[in-house]
């Protein structure tokens, strides 16, 4: 195992900086807009929303050593409860894993971040759960 995926290892279970965010009827207006749901009425939050409140790329300390670009290698959301314009949700990036593969152009290492979006009360209203690579 070399050095840097050895760092990868060890920074499993880091979390990134929290985040308060509200969702706000003008962001969520333009977001509809742009995937193409046009007028669809303001109490309509998909999950995918969420993704405007992730910190992107996440800001892992160990991936530094590991290339130096990113690319996404594809994202999952979990949908637990109705989101809705006004809601306040709060947010915290977790690393829960790394694998390395080895491609054409050598090696990338696939990390997995999981990110879960509460509301005050403690409700989990989605988790996030996305793939981003190095290489």
């Amino acid at each position: 195992m070399s050095d840097r995926l050895a760092e990868l290892r060890a920074a499993i279970g880091w979390t990134g900086p929290s985040r308060e965010d509200v969702v706000e009827h003008r962001h969520l207006a333009a977001y509809q807009h742009a995937i193409g749901l046009g007028t669809a009425p303001d109490d309509e939050v998909p999950a995918t929303f969420t993704a405007c409140f992730l910190d992107e790329p996440p800001s892992l300390p160990a991936a530094a050593s590991y290339g130096d670009g990113w690319l996404n290698g594809g994202d999952r959301f979990e949908y637990h409860a109705p989101l809705r314009p006004g809601d306040v949700i709060r947010s915290r990036p977790r690393f829960t894993g790394v694998v390395e593969k080895y491609g054409s152009a050598g090696p990338m290492a696939l990390l997995t971040f999981e990110t879960e979006f509460i509301r005050p009360d403690g409700e989990l209203v989605v988790r996030h759960v996305g793939t981003r690579i190095r290489k």
